[in-house]
């Protein structure tokens, strides 16, 4: 004997269960009636309804223009601004279906939330937009009020309106913070993480904006408590985050030219769940990052990077202690201009501005807030590594407006800030692997090493550029295959490095240097300074050659207790303080 299918037993939603029981004359009796219900159903109080519930017909844009007429139904609006919630009743004076719903959402990009009800006659149904695929989710039922007081993280305090500005800086025992949420995003949402890293960004730029922007006597909008809903809460965040962007652009476009389109990558929406966003403002509402210490939210975030890497980001990174290796054997100066064309998570211009941070004295304070801001500069191609960049930047004490998302091998026309010989520290780890075809190399930008050639490697072309950014004197330090330091068919970039380069230092770093991140290529450090005119090239000087055989981990990524890379730093520094650059 077969066993029947299990039925399943779905919730109805209390709207359906109120409107059965009601006899409706007209839409406006049918408003009114859902008025009630929200209140005894659903918990929202007559003054909530009062201030934020609406019967219209049409709905308009932020400007007043009506972008949808010929429908009536209800809106739930956040302080006068666009409906984060439609109650559809009527399209066309026939009754609300489905696809009317759908239609609506399709016009209305900002609408998250929505449901359709025709009363006793049909019940109701609610759909909720997917940010991430733009499709649309069938949920039971729409929100109860669940606005409320929070607890202070570690304390038995309760943030109230009145305090709301009593925040926590992060310290040493809430580093993870960063980490929790992303473990949020993957859990809720089923990001991969490299899209929760990127929606991690974004919450992250909308917080600091709303720290930095509310006047002292008004309350936090990164908030769960002075929300009515989850899905308010959602679109009030959305809104914050596109708030932050336009404040961007608005501030910095009229100090850097074309900032909108080599650094305007914050410009794409949030796309996290409403579930997610609420998870997440939870966990990071109590913390203040704008009063948090640069070096704790720095390492807060690196705590994300570094698991991202192992998960399969390893491409756009270089290990931290070959930045540290590379930044305190060249020991920036605040007075100096600093570059990274291929900067990636902008690693190596953090660990440059903690190292001048370190050594900045007293009374100089005004030299590195001038450094933090205008001195440090990174280009990198892709938009998702220059918000990560940007956020990692801003939590180090910023420097994060000066990122660029261009092609560092274009044309120098592309570039609206930047010219040729401009800077005199450039810290880079160029991608390398790539096989560059002469139809690909005629499309950027003129490279001597290219001339002639059927094809070229991108790291050939990188070092290339690297060399024409730096002014006459200027120093290098970049990572490179062996291969262009060794093998026979690159004598000519030797040769031609030579010629304008003076070659002062080669650290040969271990084959696992690259391994944990999926590179199984043998490396070294080239360091080197620009020719300046005039200087004779004829004479002998000295060279530093060394090797790293323990940079603190191996090849799976497992660390030890040892390393060689702070005594290799002193032994270059040694060099350089009595050879000179």
């Amino acid at each position: 004997m077969k066993k029947k299918p299990e039925q399943r037993e779905y919730a109805v939603p209390a709207l359906t269960v109120y409107l059965a029981a009601q006899s409706f004359k007209s839409t406006q009796h049918l408003a009114n009636d859902i008025f009630q219900c929200l209140h005894e159903s659903y918990g929202y109080s007559p003054d909530w309804i009062k201030a934020n519930a609406e019967w219209v017909k049409g709905i308009q844009d932020e400007s007043g223009k009506e972008i949808i007429s010929n429908i009536s139904g209800i809106v739930f609006r956040r302080e006068s601004s666009l409906p984060y919630f439609l109650l559809l009743l009527e399209e066309n004076n026939q009754p609300a279906t489905e696809d009317s719903l759908r239609r609506v959402f399709a016009s209305c990009e900002w609408l998250a939330f929505g449901g359709y009800t025709n009363g006793a006659k049909s019940g109701t149904g609610f759909l909720r937009k997917n940010f991430f695929s733009s499709k649309l989710e069938f949920v039971p039922d729409m929100d109860k009020y669940t606005a409320r007081i929070v607890t202070r993280p570690f304390t038995n305090q309760l943030r109230t309106p009145s305090d709301a500005h009593s925040l926590v800086p992060l310290n040493a025992k809430i580093e993870e913070v960063f980490f929790e949420v992303l473990s949020h995003l993957r859990d809720i949402d089923g990001l991969y993480p490299d899209d929760a890293l990127d929606e991690l960004c974004k919450l992250i730029y909308a917080k600091i904006h709303d720290e930095e922007n509310t006047r002292p006597r008004d309350n936090f909008r990164f908030q769960r408590w002075i929300y009515s809903s989850g899905e308010e809460l959602a679109f009030s965040i959305r809104q914050l985050y596109r708030e932050a962007c336009d404040y961007d652009l608005r501030v910095f476009r009229l100090k850097i030219p074309q900032y909108e389109r080599s650094r305007g990558v914050f410009n794409t929406p949030l796309r996290l769940s409403s579930a997610a966003i609420q998870k997440s403002v939870e966990t990071l509402e109590a913390y203040a990052l704008s009063l948090s210490e640069a070096d704790v939210k720095g390492r807060a975030f690196q705590k994300v990077l570094d698991r991202a890497v192992r998960y399969g980001m390893g491409q756009y990174f270089t290990p931290e202690p070959v930045v540290r290796l590379v930044t305190a054997a060249c020991s920036p100066l605040v007075t100096e201009l600093i570059l990274d064309p291929f900067c990636g998570s902008a690693h190596f211009l953090t660990e440059a501005l903690k190292f001048v941070r370190r050594n900045t004295l007293p009374g100089e304070e005004k030299l590195f807030h001038e450094f933090a801001f205008g001195k440090l500069h990174g280009i990198e191609k892709s938009d998702r590594m220059v918000r990560i960049a940007m956020t990692d930047m801003r939590l180090h004490g910023d420097g994060h407006s000066n990122i660029r998302c261009t092609d560092a091998l274009a044309d120098f026309a592309n570039f609206a800030d930047i010219s040729p010989e401009s800077f005199d520290l450039i810290l880079t780890n160029p991608p390398f692997g790539s096989i560059m075809s002469r139809e690909s190399i005629e499309r950027l930008g003129f490279f001597e090493l290219g001339r002639g050639r059927k094809n070229v490697p991108l790291e050939i072309l990188g070092i290339e550029r690297c060399v024409q950014f730096l002014r006459p004197g200027g120093r290098m330090a970049i990572v490179l295959p062996d291969s262009i330091l060794s093998n026979k068919n690159t004598a000519y970039v030797r040769e031609w490095l030579a010629k304008k380069m003076k070659l002062r230092a080669i650290v040969s770093l271990p084959r696992e240097a690259f391994a944990p991140f999926g590179a199984n290529v043998k490396t070294s450090v080239l360091f080197a300074r620009k020719w300046m005119s005039g200087e004779s090239k004829d004479g002998e000087f000295e060279i530093f050659l060394g090797r790293i055989d323990n940079l603190g981990y191996d090849a799976a990524g497992r660390t030890s207790d040892t390393s060689d890379v702070k005594d290799m730093a002193e032994q270059i520094k040694r060099f350089f303080s009595q050879e000179g650059w």
